[in-house]
């Protein structure tokens, strides 16, 4: 198995990452980094025969990637994306993948005409975790879902600056829900507030409907002293409870209707039945990630979550974020 030259764009905290993963990975011949920031590239401890430059466009000049992850700021996603695919360069941006669709779309249109793969990191999707309940949901264990409740929960984080916790926090969880129920979003609704961010809404109570009649429900916000990460999926045969941060699952099953009256079983829940907390092997979800990204590449397959998934995530979010504005229940004709 050969390697691909690989390069990182941007060192901001998830390009760090980004580039610590990829100095570990057989597949990524890890080749160099990009980023305009003088004392960010300063502070940058590269590894043997990775080179550090201002430009990008000098590093593809120079260095002649075949695969660039990109992780900058949102709004010059665009731009980058386009040179790189010009480049004849495979990409995985970073999410959110844009803040307008229209920028999407042409991200989605030039890769696609430069035969380039285009990868958008919606990295919980890569969580074992996650991807033990899509596998649970799939065989019907517990039935037709019924309803998923994502808690997003941490403090403010002074670095984002950009975006509000919808399009930095909130396309997490859109985009595992749209992967878990293999269905689109057709009705959103959203309150927000802006509390402690200088410009976006730091915090979002949002419901979603998705056409196959799942509800989504989202507490997302950077106002808790807390940081929680966790997923919840409901259905007949019971509900899934995920904790995204230590990758555990547990499963609640729907017991009996207990009929009698007796306080120690009333008051642990007329219906439980038993709790199941399963194994799950630890992986981190990065590597995860990019391995599937470099695979992707290597054995000339669709890249696992597409230019046109990311772009879905963003127009919820974006719908979000208006219904909060406009106090309005937005339902589009159809998943534009």
């Amino acid at each position: 198995m050969r390697d691909i030259k690989t390069c990182v764009i941007g060192l901001g905290s998830m390009g760090r990452n980004h580039a610590r993963v990829l100095g570990d990975l057989q597949t990524a011949a890890f080749v160099g980094v990009a980023d305009p920031a003088a004392n960010v590239r300063a502070a940058y401890r590269p590894l043997q025969g990775v080179k550090v430059y201002a430009e990008y466009r000098e590093m593809l000049e120079r260095e002649r990637p075949e695969a660039a992850i990109v992780a900058v700021p949102s709004e010059l996603h665009c731009e980058i994306v386009a040179d790189l695919a010009a480049a004849g360069v495979h990409v995985l941006v970073e999410k959110p993948m844009s803040k307008r669709l229209d920028e999407a779309d042409r991200m989605i249109e030039v890769t696609r005409a430069a035969g380039v793969k285009f990868m958008v990191g919606h990295i919980e999707r890569f969580n074992p975790a996650v991807q033990e309940i899509k596998q649970r949901v799939a065989s019907k264990e517990i039935g037709e879902v019924f309803q998923l409740h994502a808690r997003r929960l941490s403090p403010f984080p002074p670095r984002v600056t950009d975006v509000g916790v919808i399009l930095d926090l909130a396309t997490h969880d859109i985009d595992v829900m749209h992967f878990i129920t293999g269905s689109t979003v057709v009705r959103t609704y959203a309150e927000t507030a802006r509390r402690a961010h200088a410009t976006c809404e730091d915090t979002l109570n949002g419901l979603l409907r998705f056409s196959n009649g799942v509800v989504g429900v989202l507490d997302i916000s950077w106002l808790s002293p807390q940081k929680l990460r966790q997923l919840s999926v409901l259905g007949p045969g019971g509900m899934y409870v995920c904790d995204y941060l230590t990758q555990d699952v547990h499963f609640y099953k729907n017991g009996r209707i207990n009929d009698s009256w007796e306080p120690a079983t009333h008051f642990s829940g007329a219906i439980e039945g038993d709790v199941l907390k399963t194994y799950i092997p630890k992986r981190e979800p990065l590597r995860v990630e990019l391995e599937a990204f470099l695979a992707c590449i290597l054995d000339d397959t669709p890249p696992p979550v597409s230019g046109e998934e990311g772009r879905t995530a963003l127009r919820v979010a974006l719908e979000l974020g208006r219904s909060g504005v406009e106090h309005s229940v937005l339902e589009p004709p159809q998943a534009r």
